[in-house]
């Protein structure tokens, strides 16, 4: 996905106007899995940029900001151990990313994961 990283909020609403919305806006640091919008709205990503960069809601979390392309469909992790030289492949798995049922309203920072995935 495009992305691009920012600790300015004039420069990150720039670029947010430049892409349009969807688009996703991100901490850039960990904020306990809350840290993502998925801005449906332009309106959404540059109050997501305001609360993140200006507002510090999520401390030095949030001091940058990932702005990436909105990507619709599915996602799931695949997990792997290695030693280096060997890989053991371990099952996959995904998690309800947004709150409400038909993934509407905000993250739940991996709640409800379940694996296999289908």
């Amino acid at each position: 996905a495009a992305y691009a990283v920012f600790d300015d909020a004039a420069a990150a609403k720039a670029y947010v106007k430049q892409q349009g919305a969807p688009i996703v806006v991100k901490a850039d640091g960990l904020a306990a899995g809350k840290g993502v919008v998925v801005a449906m709205t332009e309106k959404d990503a540059l109050d997501a940029i305001d609360s993140m960069l200006v507002g510090n809601a999520f401390g030095a979390a949030g001091s940058r900001v990932v702005i990436e392309e909105f990507m619709d469909g599915e996602e799931a992790s695949f997990f792997a151990i290695t030693d280096g030289v060997r890989v053991f492949p371990l099952a996959g798995a995904q998690d309800h990313k947004a709150v409400g049922e038909g993934d509407v309203g905000p993250m739940t920072g991996g709640m409800g994961a379940y694996s296999p995935a289908p």
